[in-house]
């Protein structure tokens, strides 16, 4: 499905300058918010950002992977952790789906209510935000699965899959992403007896 704009391949040219990428990526967050995406238009982003279309086109080859990456700008780095516990890797796991703002939250939710009608946001969203965090969930259970401190027999997909199904609903339904306290709460009373493991009680909150 296309985007509704002419769409012009990335080339190689000059080195990128990171202010003006920034501000792009600024501007398209700014024109999601008050147009939606669907009426989010490329003309409009470069004005805003003081720059012309190719400028857009030599960093970013389509509407889709603008707004995608514009989405990414504001949520947290994926990572993998490390932290000697099961808890506490599962704690930073979760937290990722933290939103650190409310605009984080609503241009993810024009992302998200927008992948039911373009299969191309669909396909972009789910391999750039939503598979890496995915997985590195699912990395942490199996390292954990293979230590001996987890049983090899719980539903560890299924379990992996609770916490990126809940935050992705909250953010498109409500537009507010996961806080803190809900973040704890599911590890500890939602992910932690679901893998077979005791929260220990000096461990809660």
């Amino acid at each position: 499905m296309t985007t509704g704009e002419a769409e012009t391949p990335a080339t190689l040219g000059r080195p990128r300058d990171p202010e003006l990428e920034q501000a792009i990526l600024d501007a398209t967050v700014e024109v999601i918010l008050q147009r939606g995406y669907p009426a989010t238009k490329l003309d409009e982003i470069a004005r805003r950002a003081g720059t012309g279309k190719a400028a857009i086109y030599r960093r970013w080859a389509s509407k889709t992977d603008l707004v995608i990456a514009a989405a990414q700008s504001l949520q947290a780095e994926v990572t993998i952790p490390d932290e000697g516990s099961l808890r506490e890797d599962l704690l930073v796991c979760v937290r990722h789906y933290v939103t650190p703002t409310a605009r984080a939250a609503l241009v993810l939710a024009n992302v998200l209510n927008e992948m039911p009608h373009n299969d191309d946001v669909r396909d972009a969203a789910v391999a750039a935000i939503a598979r890496p965090a995915a997985q590195a969930l699912r990395t942490v259970i199996d390292r954990w699965i293979a230590g001996g401190d987890v049983d090899p027999a719980v539903p560890a997909d299924l379990v992996a899959s609770i916490v990126p199904s809940m935050a992705f609903h909250r953010v498109a339904l409500l537009r507010q992403g996961l806080d803190e306290e809900t973040a704890v709460a599911l590890v500890d009373s939602v992910l932690l007896p679901a893998l077979g493991v005791a929260t220990p009680r000096a461990a809660k909150h």
